[in-house]
């Protein structure tokens, strides 16, 4: 699959399998399969395999509202919590790389083209 940045591209393959890798590791510690967060981690890695212009803003966003709706659970559990706390730091920051690095912008730059 071409893209628009090739170091951008190997960013985004290295979120995409912190995303997979964070949700086998979830299901690790609750000690159940959760299919909501499996489903998040694929999609998340769909989008970014793709490369398609604008995608890297909505999975950006989709990883803030993750991170934002676990916080007040985090925070308030830490000591019990601190490696859920980890998760949403490294989501944040996944988050920014995504719509700020200037190689992962240009893996995004794909667009559909549609020929009659």
């Amino acid at each position: 699959m071409g893209t628009g940045n090739p170091k951008g591209r190997a960013i985004c393959v290295a979120m995409s399998v912190y995303f997979i890798a964070k949700a086998v590791l979830n299901i690790i510690l609750r000690g159940g399969f959760d299919f909501g967060d499996m489903f998040i981690a694929i999609g998340l890695a769909v989008i970014m395999l793709t490369g398609f212009k604008g995608l890297n803003y909505i999975a950006a966003s989709v990883l803030v509202v993750v991170a934002a709706i676990h916080l007040p659970d985090n925070i308030s559990n830490i000591s019990s919590n601190w490696i859920y706390l980890i998760e949403g730091i490294i989501d944040i920051g996944c988050a920014v790389l995504l719509c700020a690095d200037k190689d992962v912008k240009e893996h995004f730059s794909k667009t559909i083209t549609i020929n009659n």
